[in-house]
């Protein structure tokens, strides 16, 4: 977009200041976000942001589940200081997003400072100060009734629907890619049924459903120069969930330490401190409400969606690449490969890490 038409797009919003400037930030892949400078001084900037409509269809939803929790917490957090919310920045005309004549959807929030963010773990402070922030996210929004949010990916994080997307895809062959992956197709045949506790879990009652966030990267918590987390943003997939979502992903991503795609799988490690020092700061924060089900899984979390997003590449792989994006030809199965063997080693070290829970939880209180 040339500057002129951000600028009309951004004068659609109730901001404060004069616009100067508007340059695309960040590291996402699913909007498009500009940080938009004000001329004055005193005055905010802001995020803009061009909402992706093919990944969240129910746009009117979304936003409507955003206002919705920034408010619960913004309401629960009141006299925080060091705690910030996002805020919504409506349109003129009292919207939570600006409609172009293209039928592009667009919003804006406020800027949080110092707003710091990190793609990769810097120290264990971090990652305590990580499980803290979801954990107490979970926690803000434990008294709103889940069915008051909004589904809008409806089963994103269901292992039995993804299971079914690719044997789908293995009978389709639609790439001719699947005679290649037999080794990969049978390390997801195997680890399956391992994987089956949790949504039984949840069947049976044990695994309450909550309000959650569902897409917990470390980057999606904003720090401040003490590396204290004060703000969880990237609210789009907050819908009813699992806490074991939450828990799990973040683990998944932070205590991983090779690149998503790593191709020599003997320098993929996972890295016990990290765990050690999440699992401590979220269960501080989620002890007083988390059932002993939900204690007791923390650990095959960590597996269960380090399982679904290798399963998710494997299946792109063998459709040919139609969801993700990807830089080389082999980078989905790359990706398959990384996951399934973090996975592996979050297995052999599943008993130390449920020893680091229950001492946790000992600590904390339960």
């Amino acid at each position: 977009m040339v500057e002129s038409e951000i600028r009309s797009v951004f004068g659609n919003f109730k901001t404060t200041g004069t616009f100067l400037s508007g340059k695309p930030t960040g590291s996402g892949h699913i909007h498009k976000t500009l940080l938009i400078r004000t001329k004055e001084k005193d005055a905010p900037d802001y995020i803009l942001q061009k909402i992706n409509q093919n990944v969240f269809p129910p746009v009117r939803e979304m936003m409507d589940n955003i206002i919705r929790v920034t408010r619960h917490i913004r309401e629960k957090r009141a006299g925080d200081s060091q705690v910030s919310v996002l805020e919504v920045i409506e349109t003129h005309s009292g919207d939570s997003f600006f409609t172009d004549q293209s039928g592009n959807h667009w919003r804006m929030y406020n800027k949080l400072e110092p707003g710091i963010s990190y793609d990769i773990v810097p120290g264990n402070k971090v990652a305590n100060e990580a499980g803290k922030a979801f954990g107490q996210f979970i926690g803000d929004l434990r008294d709103m009734p889940a069915d008051e949010i909004y589904p809008v990916i409806p089963e994103f994080h269901s292992i039995e629907m993804r299971f079914e997307k690719f044997r789908e895809a293995i009978d389709a062959n639609a790439a001719g890619r699947a005679g290649e992956v037999k080794k990969e197709i049978e390390t997801a045949h195997f680890a399956f049924d391992a994987m089956l506790v949790i949504p039984r879990f949840e069947r049976e009652g044990k695994l309450p459903v909550r309000v959650t966030h569902n897409d917990t990267k470390l980057n999606n918590i904003l720090f401040d120069e003490k590396d204290r987390a004060v703000c969880v943003i990237d609210l789009d997939t907050v819908m009813p969930g699992l806490s074991l979502y939450d828990f799990g992903d973040t683990i998944r991503t932070a205590a991983n330490t090779a690149e998503e795609d790593e191709a020599d799988l003997d320098r993929i490690r996972f890295s016990i401190p990290v765990f050690k020092a999440y699992s401590e700061g979220f269960i501080e924060k989620t002890i007083s409400f988390l059932t002993r089900a939900e204690l007791e899984l923390l650990p095959l979390s960590a597996r269960y969606m380090t399982f679904i997003m290798g399963l998710r590449f494997l299946t792109d792989y063998i459709m040919g690449d139609v969801y993700y994006s990807t830089g080389y030809s082999d980078q989905n199965l790359r990706r398959c490969r990384a996951q399934f063997r973090l996975m592996q080693l979050m297995e052999e070290q599943h008993d130390e890490c449920m020893d680091i829970v229950m001492q946790a939880a000992k600590i904390h209180g339960k």
